[in-house]
């Protein structure tokens, strides 16, 4: 999968989606502590990715007060997949105000947490806007799939968080400064002066955002750069 995407890569978005059969694949990384949106991911008709860090005091008050938002906060269940009707009846879902004022028609939802860093929330909503809920099966694949879905989400963020790219010849004075090689081995190696060595490694140090050899090189192996 070419695309890691912001939060899962597209084509795994498209498959699962076609799989449950759902009109809308949805990511939702928030900070409820915060009262805030930190990402979404949507995949329906149309591809759409959101940050949208402005607070909406309304939505979190029904957040806090609709059992189906705030389980895993009352809770801290993150492991079981879950439905909407779980929680709700139809009957009661239609006449909600969160339904009413931010589900948008959307009816049938099956839900699940993806682990995260402390304080943030991601769950993936699949929607269904009519006809059938989602049963068993559905609730059993999604189960199945779960610790697949959090190994690519875990990708996607090594992914957003990998340093800027090096060049070829950035790469390989590195690896050169990794087996401990001094800059003036590194110079008669890669037969340039001990200045455009320096230059290179305060470049590289900028990509990488760090201020010393050792950083450099424990970034490096961070990101898979060996």
């Amino acid at each position: 999968m070419d695309d890691p995407g912001p939060m899962l890569p597209w084509e795994l978005m498209e498959c699962l989606r076609e799989l449950f059969h759902s009109d809308l694949l949805q990511l939702a990384r928030t900070q409820p502590a915060l009262e805030a949106f930190v990402l979404e991911q949507a995949l329906g008709e149309t591809q759409v990715v959101e940050i949208d860090g402005a607070p909406d005091p309304r939505y979190w008050e029904l957040y806090r007060s609709a059992d189906a938002c705030s389980y895993a906060d009352r809770t801290g269940d993150i492991a079981n997949v879950a439905k909407l009707s779980d929680f709700v009846s139809d009957r009661q879902w239609r006449a909600s105000p969160m339904s009413i004022d931010y589900a948008s028609g959307r009816l049938r939802a099956l839900m699940a947490y993806l682990p995260d860093e402390p304080g943030h929330r991601t769950r993936l909503y699949l929607w269904r806007g009519s006809g059938r809920d989602f049963d068993e099966r559905d609730r059993l694949l999604l189960t199945l799939l779960r610790p697949h879905l959090i190994a690519a989400f875990r990708a996607a963020e090594r992914c957003r968080q990998a340093p800027a790219a090096l060049t070829t010849r950035q790469l390989e004075l590195l690896q050169y400064v990794a087996q401990g090689y001094t800059n003036t081995q590194i110079a008669r190696r890669m037969q340039l002066s001990e200045g455009t060595v320096r230059t290179h490694l305060n470049h590289i140090y900028e990509r990488l955002g760090v201020a010393s050899r050792t950083a450099a090189v424990t970034r490096m192996s961070a990101a898979g750069l060996e």
